[in-house]
């Protein structure tokens, strides 16, 4: 298993934000980092929502949905979740961590084998910790090492872990596939937390992106990024959320998200149904971030992501360049996580403009050497 906690542990300090700047050190700069794809976290629609249910219900759950935590905005939330994923029901959790963690929970004690792709989150890595099944990395979306390792094992219990798009290597999971060769007793489960917002029609994400609608499946992600709010999410069959709830002490012990953030959320949600135009915009600047991987380093994915991973491998080295990419005016974090090689982290937003990817681009070429 990987290293989980990311070297560049001195963390910076942001006082205020919107949806494409970030103020740290005192300083507005315009932001090319995190996962606030569409922006809906600062929309007025999403605030106001949040704000009415604040003033409302208050602060916080104050208890766990099994006791007396379990409020309206939470069940409306998941409603809306599962008919816009086009899932038939979808379950709620604190954090995208926790909902991987939940499905194991509920699933691992029935596991022979769980095989994880190699890049997976550091989540669904650290979730087969909860099932006493052999773990197996079955590589990179190696389709040739994942058949073997299915016939192999075919006729046990089996869970296939899996992100839906990696977001720093630029590919999509070939889900299609991987339903193709799973077992009949199978699970699929998709860690969507970066294909949500911009793979599938409208953004529904990847299982819509492969074209699949598989009980099999088990969707989970984080309602931090694309969606700009807060927790995580499982969408998947009636029986399998049902499950969940029953056996996962992830979701029955915990205290849920504030109910002003289940209703912000519910509220990106409408407008991301209502405003395709975010998914486009956004898959129009990952084609653009693209051209400039392509330019910088010879990177020769398609425009599968909006992330682009610039390697940088000294710390030192990250830190200096983020530094002077700040007094320019941007903010790009250098960044080594769940045990890869340091990178500056790119990520472009809906939001931003085509003068702000140009001021990219310009800022990138005068200072980053591959």
């Amino acid at each position: 298993m990987r290293d989980t906690v990311p070297s560049n542990t001195m963390l910076r300090r942001i006082a205020a934000s919107t949806s494409t700047t970030l103020r740290v050190n005192g300083q507005d700069l315009l932001s090319f980092a995190g996962t606030n794809l569409l922006g809906l976290g600062h929309h007025p629609e999403v605030l106001a929502a949040a704000q009415e249910c604040l003033s409302r219900c208050g602060l916080s759950a104050a208890a766990s949905r099994s006791t007396s935590g379990n409020f309206a905005e939470h069940e409306n939330l998941e409603e809306a979740l599962a008919e816009f994923l086009g899932l038939e029901a979808a379950l709620i959790l604190p954090s995208g961590w926790l909902a991987n963690e939940a499905v194991m929970q509920a699933y691992g004690d029935e596991l022979d084998t769980v095989l994880v792709d190699a890049d997976a989150h550091t989540s669904l890595w650290m979730s087969t910790t909860l099932t006493r099944a052999q773990v197996i990395d079955c590589g990179a979306s190696d389709l040739t090492r994942t058949h073997a390792l299915l016939d192999r094992h075919g006729e046990q219990h089996l869970a296939l872990l899996t992100d839906g798009l990696f977001p720093m290597q630029r590919r999509i999971a070939p889900l299609a596939e991987f339903l193709r060769l799973l077992p009949r007793k199978g699970i699929l489960l998709v860690d969507d937390s970066h294909g949500l917002g911009f793979l599938g029609q409208g953004g529904r994400g990847s299982l819509s992106g492969a074209g699949v609608n598989d009980p099999r499946a088990v969707m989970t992600g984080s309602m931090a990024k694309a969606l700009g709010a807060g927790g995580g999410f499982i969408a998947s069959s009636t029986g399998t959320i049902e499950r969940i709830r029953r056996r996962a002490d992830a979701f029955v012990g915990t205290t849920p998200i504030p109910p002003a953030v289940a209703a912000g959320a519910r509220a990106a949600l409408q407008i991301l149904e209502r405003e395709p135009e975010r998914v486009r915009r956004l898959r129009a600047h990952a084609a653009r971030l693209t051209a400039i991987g392509k330019r910088m380093i010879q990177d020769d994915a398609e425009g599968r992501s909006p992330v682009l991973a610039l390697p940088v491998s000294d710390q030192a080295a990250g830190r200096a360049l983020e530094q002077k990419l700040a007094a320019q005016g941007l903010y790009i974090p250098w960044t080594e996580y769940g045990g890869g090689p340091g990178a500056l982290r790119v990520a472009v937003s809906s939001e931003h403009t085509t003068q702000d990817l140009e001021r990219l681009e310009e800022a990138l070429l005068q200072h980053y050497q591959p």
